[in-house]
């Protein structure tokens, strides 16, 4: 992706398509992302129709506990949820937790 934006400004496209093709390619990413959560049983679900539900979207950032209980989706004593909105000005990356050495060569 970055390869294809350098060899973009090389050309002399200017800046605003770079810009857009890479949100393009993030809405695609999402898009896509969507949709295999949507098979994914509740929480997928739940997801999903927070694309399309302003109400249920406003409800699962203000309390995310609460919705996810709702949808039969309880969350162990002391976890700690915090949704996180993606805008066309804002990309929210997550990264896993680290992982031990041993857990990455499938030890205990």
């Amino acid at each position: 992706m970055l390869s294809a934006l350098l060899l973009e400004e090389e050309r002399g496209i200017p800046f605003m398509a770079e810009s857009a093709s890479f949100f393009g390619s993030v809405r695609r990413f999402f898009r896509d992302y969507l949709m295999v959560m949507e098979t994914r049983g509740s929480f997928g679900q739940l997801v999903q129709r927070a694309t399309e539900d302003a109400a249920l979207r406003q409800r699962l950032l203000q309390s995310p506990k609460q919705v996810l209980a709702e949808a039969g989706i309880p969350l162990p004593e002391g976890i700690e949820v915090e949704i996180l909105e993606n805008t066309d000005k804002v990309i929210h990356l997550v990264l896993p937790p680290l992982v031990e050495s041993g857990e990455a060569e499938g030890g205990a």
